[in-house]
């Protein structure tokens, strides 16, 4: 016996035709109106149409633990040894006063003691991996530049040493990146780049203001183009708020303007969180999960309307690398973070490159499953956003992905913009 899969998501269309997706295999099927029908009527499939859609996994043998399929591919990637993440604090300082900023900006720096002890941790773990990923973060990564420089250099000769592949990326305010610092970076190794920019002139500028209090627009935005320039991958993130949701458009064109397209780079749109440190006032410019969703889904469109990507919407096995027992964020004292929206310790570093003081938070933390939650266990969007955030839910506050509110939506972008050898079409008896 068969039944229907637990992750189907139907996504109707204008014209009465739907997208039928399924979020375990990422299978996406354009059902025309007569079809869909038949399905909404629960008509008896054709012989065909039942074993395409059970080859996509839209129809399952009544027996199929999908829970167990969508563990399994979890278990997989987090405990792959073959694979390193590290994200490097360089500094606490920064140029910059982001109104939503969880950092205190203290003129605090990546210590020489930390750089040894981060090479001996990564030295414990060489003989088993293949690939190395370095995260470059702050602060203001760029305003430690030759500590950059000499540690980027060090580490990848460490990991050549070992045969073993390495990928680096900077998350920068982009303020300091001239055309020679871009190439400096190249040079280095660094191949892909994280700029923010919190919509257009005005809106930005007041968000992401220099320490001086003056704006930082066009210089982010030059820093951008130098990042194209110099031959790296560019991604712009936008931290949405209710400062800056109107202005998303103005942005786009702008970037446009400035040969900053979607061959070029990239466009990320996420919820600027409160991380506590707003109060009553400030926080008010942050949205709730399911009202940034609703807003994000009409920026997307405007997003897929200038010809950059939208989110996939393919499955994934974890939401987020830090969820991996292989991916650290080290601090600017050889500490463990949670990640890098907060500064809260988990563990240390310790003298001989061993993590220490390993207490309850980093257990917890480090353990957690994405089943282990009964809300998510039950959840048909459990395999696109396997447990959600982890920082959130530590927070107390809602983990879900945002993509959940309006994933019919998301499904007809993606498809819109997938080419026809990804989808197929299935007509109804009459079709």
């Amino acid at each position: 016996m068969a039944r229907w899969s637990s992750y189907n998501i139907f996504a109707p269309q204008e014209d009465g035709a739907a997208l039928c997706f399924n979020a375990r295999t990422g299978a996406i099927l354009r059902l025309d109106a007569a079809r869909y029908a038949e399905i909404l009527r629960e008509e008896d499939l054709d012989d065909d149409v039942f074993a395409l859609f059970f080859e996509q996994g839209i129809i399952v043998e009544d027996d199929t633990d999908e829970i167990a399929l969508i563990e399994a591919r979890h278990e997989e990637a987090r405990g792959d040894p073959s694979s390193l993440s590290i994200t490097i604090e360089l500094t606490e300082a920064c140029n910059f006063r982001c109104a939503y900023c969880y950092q205190a900006h203290a003129k605090e720096h990546l210590t020489e003691e930390a750089e040894r002890r981060i090479g001996l941790f990564l030295a414990r773990k060489l003989d088993e991996l293949s690939h190395l990923h370095i995260n470059w973060f702050g602060g203001e990564p760029l305003t430690r530049l030759p500590v950059m420089r000499r540690l980027a250099t060090r580490l990848a000769a460490q990991a050549r040493e070992s045969d073993c592949r390495v990928t680096q990326h900077v998350t920068t305010n982009g303020y300091l990146l001239t055309p020679d610092v871009a190439a400096e970076l190249r040079e280095l190794g660094i191949g892909n780049v994280q700029i923010t920019l919190d919509g257009a002139r005005a809106a930005h500028d007041a968000s992401r203001p220099l320490a001086s209090g003056l704006g930082s627009y066009e210089r982010v935005l030059a820093g951008c183009r130098n990042v194209i320039d110099a031959g790296m991958e560019l991604l712009v993130r936008i931290n949405l708020t209710r400062l800056n949701c109107d202005t998303v458009e103005e942005l786009l064109d702008d970037l446009i303007a400035h040969a900053i397209t979607p061959d070029k780079a990239a466009i990320h749109v996420v919820r600027a969180v409160d991380h506590g440190n707003l109060g009553e006032g400030p926080a008010s410019i942050c949205f709730r999960n399911a009202e940034f969703a609703e807003r994000w889904g009409r920026i997307l469109e405007s997003v897929a309307q200038r010809g950059f990507g939208t989110p996939s919407v393919s499955p994934i096995a974890y939401n987020c690398p830090f969820d991996l027992e292989q991916a650290v964020m080290i601090g600017r004292d050889a500490s463990l973070r949670q990640c890098s929206s907060t500064d809260g310790v988990i563990a240390q570093i310790g003298p001989d490159g061993e993590e220490v003081k390993a207490g309850g938070a980093y257990q917890r933390i480090k353990t957690h499953r994405p089943t282990d939650d009964a809300g998510c266990r039950s959840c048909r969007f459990l395999p696109l956003c396997m447990g959600g955030c982890a920082y959130l839910r530590e927070r107390g506050e809602e983990a879900c992905n945002p993509e959940r509110y309006i994933m019919p939506q998301l499904v007809t972008l993606y498809a819109r913009q997938s080419s026809p050898q990804e989808t197929e079409r299935i007509g109804g008896n009459d079709g």
